[in-house]
């Protein structure tokens, strides 16, 4: 009787182990998280409705799946915020979601960590895209909401922006917007210690009609196990051919292109070396500084925006100048020994910051190589233009790492 019953437990104990085993894999299944949250934040409280409707219907076409989340914050001009899943050929209400409903403001930085917080939290995922669309200045901010009530406007700031995304990891943070892919925006998200893969933004005018979400999403959803390089690069792919063969709204001055956060500190510790080293013999290189940065002069300065020009090909044109014996006569040779060194890093460094990058045609020989950085021809420029972003460049971190002493040293000397 007694084995009778060791043999009933042990059938027991088998079957038991025999079911745990393959109940195991469903539920891993089960609580298998989904590879991708897209989440972003549609601002269209101003002049950008009907691009931000094209956006949205754009995303319908592909939606979600089990592997990709496409989620969506949109302010309208015309009424409150909605948020929602995006669904093939539909949307899904996020009815649970605090600011859903509201007239909101973009502008806030309470609802951009709002927004990040619910969809990380709701949505998790392996890997996570911020993708932000509306107009950018630069320094002055980004996130334009002209309809607040009792307010009218207000914006991000990139301290704004700092304080909103601080604690959480976002492998690709992506901007819809003019004029964002600087220097010292990229630099003020590094030492702010946003926690941020890959930051990808444009260099020039950023059409209206935004990214291409169809294909870009079609490519994802086919593939959801890809890499946030991979995506990061298929933004920018999928932007320019859009731009280069079907956009139209300001095409000719496209640019996108994708920096490596975590490699924009050296870039700016050996800018401050190279631009130290010349102020040494300022008077010598101001010749070569003016070269340099009208060769780097972006061609939208035509446009008012004159103060930007691009930090690669300035570094490249100081770099072959002062490799050039008739460029540096009568400059201390020493000092250009010191230049030629410096600048030569620097070329290294930009290129690793700048991990991928792509331009219309038009663009591409203009000489738009990645990121661009501020340089007002000079001092009446610099104080006359403080207008168009409130004075606003001396409180981003990057004016503290010599910059700005560098343009008033060549300045005084021009």
């Amino acid at each position: 009787m007694k084995n009778k019953i060791s043999l009933v437990i042990g059938k027991i104990l088998i079957m038991m182990t025999l079911f745990s085993a393959a109940v195991v894999p469903i539920q891993a299944a089960t609580l298998k998280r989904p590879q991708w949250t897209i989440a972003v934040y549609l601002d269209s409280d101003n002049n950008l409705d009907d691009w931000a409707q094209k956006d949205l219907n754009e995303m319908m076409m592909v939606g979600s799946t089990n592997d990709v989340n496409v989620l969506v914050l949109w302010d309208r001009s015309d009424g409150p915020a909605h948020a929602y899943r995006v669904l093939p050929g539909d949307l899904e209400d996020l009815r649970d979601y605090a600011l859903n409903g509201i007239e909101t403001n973009m502008g806030d930085p309470a609802t951009l960590r709002s927004w990040v917080t619910y969809s990380t939290r709701k949505f998790p995922s392996e890997k996570y895209m911020l993708l932000c669309y509306d107009h950018g200045d630069d320094f002055r901010g980004c996130m334009y909401d002209e309809h607040i009530p009792d307010e009218g406007f207000d914006l991000l700031t990139h301290q704004e922006v700092v304080s909103a995304l601080s604690g959480f990891h976002i492998d690709i943070l992506a901007y819809g917007a003019c004029v964002l892919q600087t220097i010292e925006v990229s630099y003020e998200y590094l030492v702010g210690g946003l926690d941020i893969g890959y930051y990808v933004a444009n260099e020039g005018y950023d059409p209206m009609d935004g990214f291409p979400y169809d294909t870009i999403l079609a490519k994802l959803v086919a593939k959801p196990a890809q890499s946030p390089l991979t995506l990061s690069k298929i933004l920018v792919d999928d932007y320019i051919d859009y731009y280069q063969y079907v956009g139209t709204a300001y095409s000719q001055a496209v640019t996108l292109s994708v920096v490596d956060i975590s490699k924009v500190g050296k870039a700016v510790t050996d800018l401050r070396s190279m631009t130290e080293a010349m102020m040494v013999d300022m008077y010598g290189y101001a010749n070569i500084v003016s070269a340099a940065s009208g060769n780097a002069n972006l061609p939208w300065s035509e446009h008012g925006w004159e103060r930007l020009i691009d930090l690669p090909t300035f570094v490249g044109t100081v770099h072959a100048k002062s490799l050039n014996p008739r460029e540096v006569r009568g400059i201390n040779p020493t000092v250009v020994e010191t230049v030629v060194s410096i600048s030569g890093v620097l070329v290294t460094s930009l290129n690793d910051a700048i991990i991928y990058r792509r331009n219309v045609n038009a663009m591409e020989k203009k000489g738009c190589i990645g990121t661009s950085i501020y340089f007002p021809t000079s001092q009446d420029s610099y104080e006359n233009n403080k207008h168009l972003y409130g004075d606003l460049y001396p409180l981003m971190a990057f004016a503290d790492e010599g910059w700005l002493d560098f343009m008033f040293a060549y300045w005084k000397v021009k």
